[in-house]
């Protein structure tokens, strides 16, 4: 009985320690500092034994990947990849190992080898793909889906990142990565494959993979209709940005891996590594949740972006022409992080748009993370 009432007494206090972590976690999220360090996690990283300058060390063979620094519209230096299409790499693979760059960070694509042989192929498409939070350019999973994407003929992938994630730099106010900044690194990158690269929005596919989603989303838009007001004031705002009246023409494609409608909405199921929940405990508060939510400062509001991204695509120049553009929302049922009921959540309303638009638009459900 003694054995009993010592178990109780220890699950009692395992149980208040636990809650009163849990509470100080919470209040801790009220201060905008302490919410972008816990939602773009940049701090977590391998950079320290990784050397992502080395692509041979995540499994690519010489000369395949071009790693390059890019300068983005408002002078953060952005780390990025240049992947090659498996096949291009072993047609040129004797070029491309000795070539002067192979093994080194270059100041831009243009001019490298890869660069010459993207260009030179009328059929090339380029995948650009945005990440999740956490870690850097190479962590985890990520170099596994650079070789899946670039094992289709003719496919090349862009990939760089975030400003604040090693070794992007991380130069401004409030030195920490911000909805804005993210935004701004997403535009900078496609604005340089379309204008230095010469590459056109018809033979780009995006592809953005759980916070990556919302990356994509509001970039697109900006491309889609620079002035809309589902996008950040500082975006539409800068001086850097000279929009047009009418956007440019549609990607050929979108494709969001895991995303969610906004971040909000996300934290009333969200579990860290898929076992700790964030705001679930307090679904019988309804009021405290509420005020919680009210503090986040960078919502990141996806349903609404791509609702008006769907929206704009009636009017853009691919739309005249009856082009138009696909949406893809893949994600596993047994997501522990990102339950998929929030991409059902967030497919719903844009299905009746869709009707009236050029748009494609589907959502996948896989068994597999």
């Amino acid at each position: 009985m003694a054995n009993l009432k010592s178990a109780f007494v220890k699950g009692y206090w395992t149980f208040s320690i636990l809650g009163m972590l849990w509470a100080v976690f919470i209040g801790a999220l009220m201060n905008p500092s302490v919410q972008r360090y816990a939602l773009y996690a940049h701090k977590f990283n391998t950079n320290f034994w990784h050397n992502v300058t080395n692509p041979e060390e995540f499994g690519f063979a010489k000369g395949q990947v071009q790693p390059f620094w890019l300068t983005t519209l408002d002078n953060e230096r952005l780390f990025c990849w240049h992947v090659l299409p498996l096949d291009v790499y072993l047609e040129n693979e004797f070029e491309l190992a000795s070539a002067a760059t192979a093994g080194t960070t270059v100041e831009g694509l243009k001019g490298t080898v890869g660069e010459k042989l993207m260009r030179r192929d009328a059929e090339t498409r380029v995948v650009v793909n945005f990440h999740g939070n956490a870690g850097h350019i190479a962590q985890n999973q990520r170099p596994s889906t650079y070789r899946s994407i670039t094992s289709i003929p003719k496919t090349h992938l862009l990939t760089c990142s975030y400003r604040g994630f090693p070794p992007s730099t991380l130069s401004q106010p409030p030195y920490l990565p911000t909805e804005t900044g993210l935004i701004t690194d997403a535009i900078s990158l496609l604005h340089y494959l379309q204008t230095t690269l010469s590459h056109p929005a018809s033979r780009t596919v995006l592809l953005g993979q759980s916070l990556g989603t919302a990356v994509t989303s509001a970039a697109a838009l900006y491309f889609a209709d620079p002035l809309s007001p589902a996008l950040p004031t500082q975006i539409t705002s800068h001086s850097w940005m000279k929009p047009s009246k009418r956007g440019s023409p549609a990607f050929t494609g979108i494709i969001l891996v895991s995303p969610f409608r906004t971040v909000p909405l996300l934290l009333q199921t969200y579990k860290i590594g898929g076992f700790f929940p964030v705001l679930k405990p307090l679904n019988a508060y309804p009021r405290i949740a509420n005020y919680i939510t009210a503090s986040i400062v960078d919502t990141w509001d996806t349903a609404s972006r791509l609702s008006a991204l769907i929206s704009a695509s009636y009017t853009s120049p691919s739309a005249s022409k009856h082009e138009g553009f696909h949406i893809h929302i893949l994600h596993a049922r047994n997501d522990q992080d990102i339950t998929f009921r929030e991409s059902e959540a967030l497919f719903e309303p844009l299905q009746t748009l869709q009707f009236c638009t050029p748009t494609t638009l589907s959502l996948i459900r896989t068994h597999n993370t």
